[in-house]
């Protein structure tokens, strides 16, 4: 008998545990407060990515702030936002890249437009025959600071 009553407890002690939690109550958020400061500070101002010609096989490094064109043959490639994880959690580097490519004659065509992360390269990647677009890392130059 001592051995049922450890695998099924009483039936007022399960009704105890039935109870639903109560609600957490929501406080509104200020009306300044953007959200996460974490988040916010892990916004870097430069994005480090790699180029591969497919054709060739050069690969390039291609660093700048973000919201500055950098070209790569006949793509030009604008980093909108560039994330980099906080050192305490799995490393992670993301950037919201906007690529173009140029064709003589021709207005710019754009070809990708979204994020890529550099764990995982192929989740969200830009399809070209000739050219691949990976990121390396997001990182913070301080030159770039002072001349803002």
């Amino acid at each position: 008998m001592l051995l049922c009553a450890w695998l099924w407890p009483d039936a007022g002690m399960a009704a105890e545990k039935a109870k639903p939690p109560k609600a957490p109550v929501a406080t509104p958020p200020a009306e300044n407060d953007t959200g996460d400061e974490d988040v916010a500070a892990q916004y870097k101002n430069t994005a480090v990515l790699q180029g591969l010609n497919k054709v060739t096989g050069h690969i390039s490094r291609l660093e700048g702030p973000v919201g500055t064109v950098m070209n790569f043959g006949n793509l030009e490639i604008i980093a909108r936002r560039c994330w980099k994880s906080p050192p305490d959690e799995r490393p992670e580097n993301a950037a919201l890249l906007e690529i173009r490519e140029l064709k003589p004659d021709e207005e710019p065509n754009r070809i990708f437009l979204g994020w890529m992360f550099s764990s995982s390269p192929g989740l969200s990647g830009l399809e070209h025959p000739v050219y691949d677009v990976t990121v390396l890392s997001c990182e913070d130059k301080k030159d770039l600071e002072k001349k803002e």
